[in-house]
């Protein structure tokens, strides 16, 4: 069985509100809300597990935790690729990390079970990790030269010819994937001292280790809408806040979702950026 995660620590509510959204676009598709659930749970780890008391979804407090999956403080995005081996390891099945600021639409859980499941190549098995899409080659032109020694791969290097980075808002993986994901920790810590400079080094890391351990990497586009960047957000918390009830336990969809088109988005950050002008130039 499949089990979809989600993540929510330091309290921030904006965050929270785009899990909620996210979360209830993921039980739409898996027709949850009808009481018709396919294949597949979810869980959110929290470090407020109360906040998710009443939801219909398995609570999993990180609190104690996360301290040490920082890295002590030293780098808060590498608890993602933390929850992702710790729920592999608790559930002992395939599970499916998705960022909170994120759009399920119809199709994705098919597309996400087709694209997780081994495939055979040339006489060779193997389970592709899935993510979000390809971002750049050369990610980060400063590490040429950085070496390292990983638990299971052992010694490798920044390729500046070769190295690539995929977008980790959507990370699918198999209890065969252990391995890649104690290697990503290593990876991240033995960059740690630089994270500052290199925010998306959590991406950095499962991309590299999955590549030169010949780990195929399988995206999902079309029916996963990750909308990170800082004026789509914005224009989703003015969305969410219109469209989705008060109350924080109802998890009914809104009537229409948002369709996140390009002139709608401009269009709200023009007259954001009029009328919160403080604001509109932080973001």
């Amino acid at each position: 069985m499949l089990h979809y995660l989600y993540l929510d620590y330091g309290g921030r509510a904006q965050y929270r509100r785009e899990l909620r959204y996210s979360l209830i676009s993921l039980r739409q598709e898996l027709g949850q809300e009808l009481g018709t659930a396919a294949d597949a749970r979810i869980a959110v780890y929290t470090d407020a597990p109360q906040v998710y008391a009443n939801w219909p979804v398995e609570v999993v407090d990180i609190a104690p935790f996360t301290q040490a999956w920082s890295g002590n403080g030293f780098y808060h995005h590498r608890i993602k690729p933390a929850v992702v081996l710790h729920a592999l390891q608790r559930f002992a099945a395939p599970v499916c990390f998705i960022d909170s600021d994120s759009i399920i639409r119809p199709g994705f859980h098919a597309e996400v079970t087709a694209k997780m499941a081994p495939q055979e190549n040339w006489s060779v098995t193997k389970s592709a990790v899935v993510m979000n899409h390809f971002e750049l080659r050369d990610p980060f032109p400063p590490l040429k030269g950085f070496r390292t020694t990983l638990p299971h791969l052992g010694q490798v290097r920044y390729d500046i010819a070769n190295s690539w980075m995929f977008n980790s808002g959507l990370i699918g993986v198999s209890p065969v994937h252990v391995p890649i994901m104690e290697d990503t920790l290593a990876y991240i810590d033995a960059l740690i001292g630089r994270a500052r400079k290199f925010p998306t080094l959590e991406q950095l890391a499962l991309s590299e280790v999955a590549r030169l351990s010949q780990t195929p990497i399988a995206e999902v586009r079309d029916t996963f809408l990750h909308y990170w960047q800082g004026r789509r957000r914005l224009y989703m918390a003015n969305h969410i806040e219109r469209n989705l009830s008060p109350d924080w336990d109802d998890l009914t969809p809104p009537k229409e979702w948002t369709k996140m088109n390009y002139w709608s988005v401009r269009a709200y950050n023009y007259w954001y950026g009029i009328t919160h002008p403080l604001e509109a130039l932080r973001s």
